[in-house]
């Protein structure tokens, strides 16, 4: 093995750093701000508005049963048989009324108490906007995942090709002084090559995180709304877990249940509302002939007013309420069969995400033991080469096998924070 002068080694053999935090153009991606910014802009949420706006028009229809009704009808009849008085009597004549009949009326009706019925499809109304609502938040959820998912793609991806990059940066200035080596014949063709070939590889890695990233940033901003050209910083760190207590889950799924409930029991109390007594007051007056007597063959005005009561009877022999119950019942059986099955799968979800945690935590513990072993190994390589007891494959292994530990280290940080704020959005807090 022929030996290198320990200068020209020393000056080839510069330590790797660790990548650096390259300063992009544009403000800073933090997590919190593309959730804030996907619910000024996402779709989803845009039905939110619609479904107030419907709820609004619901309760003003709604709201018109309160006004009174106003009807005005006209016939024309003929019948073959008129009321007539048969008994003759002396010095009086009884015309009996024409058999064709006419009459117009204007009727006013204003309802004095309803029963609840009107009340009652109010909260019905309203109650089934709730679970549109709770639907929407549902959707949402799904969307808040996606971008749960991309952030730390993107986080892991950005650190990566920076990581390659700072490799290929080293294996540049590496590459040039083994070319000018190679010129004075201290080192062989084939060790410059080697550089160049690893130096061509961390390129390749760089290039590849570089695409992945753009293509995140892309989602990023089709489920946001706003171009993204910044760095990744996971600015809003996650220390701890919460402790994912399932009385206390905030799940949408969860939401969507209790509106549905709610909706129930409204559907069952405007459903009993049509069995109450109703109280109506009402006012008629017409033109026609005859009139209210109806042995006045003259075209003349007339008026009826009064309080109608009227007292719904087939629910006492039909049993519409008892059936009516018995289905309130099953529904709500299902409902709670379906928290149930919502609150056992978060709990599961829960305990992996839990193990996940601790897994990276240890995992983190030895990558840090790693990344300076590797560290401590290539230096030691560096002092062999400088000795020549070492050669340039040994050198560019050792670059290698402390590019991939501090890369490895990079993906479980990003992964690790991942898992917590996962926690988080299992529980429903994010």
């Amino acid at each position: 093995m022929r030996r290198v002068p320990a200068i020209l080694l020393i000056a080839l053999c510069v330590p790797l750093p660790a990548a650096p935090a390259r300063a992009d153009d544009g403000p800073p991606i933090t997590l919190t701000a593309l959730l804030d910014a996907g619910r000024r802009s996402h779709p989803t949420l845009a039905k939110e508005p619609l479904i107030a706006r419907a709820r609004a028009i619901s309760q003003a229809q709604l709201d018109q049963a309160y006004l009174p009704r106003l009807t005005l009808a006209g016939q024309a009849t003929w019948q073959s048989e008129v009321t007539a008085i048969a008994i003759p009597l002396p010095g009086v004549t009884i015309t009996p009324p024409a058999k064709d009949q006419y009459k117009v009326t204007l009727e006013l009706a204003q309802s004095l108490w309803d029963g609840g019925v009107v009340a009652g499809q109010q909260r019905v109304a309203a109650r089934r906007a709730d679970v549109e609502t709770a639907k929407v938040e549902l959707e949402w959820y799904q969307v808040r995942e996606r971008i749960l998912q991309l952030y730390y793609a993107g986080v892991v991806q950005q650190e990566l090709a920076h990581q390659a990059e700072t490799l290929a940066d080293h294996l540049a200035t590496v590459h040039s002084k083994a070319e000018a080596a190679r010129a004075s014949g201290v080192v062989i063709e084939r060790d410059v090559l080697l550089v160049e070939a690893r130096q061509l590889e961390a390129l390749q890695a760089a290039a590849d995180a570089a695409a992945g990233l753009d293509a995140t940033r892309r989602g990023l901003a089709e489920l946001t709304g706003a171009p993204l050209t910044g760095r990744f910083e996971v600015a809003d760190r996650c220390d701890a877990a919460p402790p994912g207590d399932a009385a206390a889950l905030h799940r949408p799924e969860l939401a969507v249940l209790t509106a549905q409930q709610r909706l129930l029991t409204a559907q069952d109390d405007a459903e009993a509302a049509t069995d109450h007594p109703r109280v109506a007051a009402f006012a008629t007056g017409g033109y026609g002939r005859p009139g209210l007597n109806a042995l006045d063959d003259e075209f003349g005005f007339f008026a009826i007013g009064g309080v109608q009561v009227t007292v719904p009877l087939t629910y006492l022999y039909a049993g519409t309420r008892r059936k009516a119950r018995r289905q309130l019942a099953v529904q709500q059986a299902l409902l709670a069969r379906s928290r149930d099955a919502v609150v056992t799968q978060v709990n599961v979800q829960l305990a992996t995400q839990r193990a996940e945690l601790t897994r990276l935590d240890a995992a983190l513990v030895i990558d840090a033991q790693l990344v300076d072993v590797r560290a401590r190994a290539r230096a030691y390589t560096e002092t062999q080469l400088a000795l020549g007891t070492a050669t340039m494959t040994d050198l560019v292994n050792d670059l290698t096998q402390e590019d991939l530990a501090r890369s490895k280290r990079v993906v479980h940080q990003a992964q690790r924070s991942l898992a917590c704020h996962q926690l988080a959005f299992i529980v429903g807090d994010l």
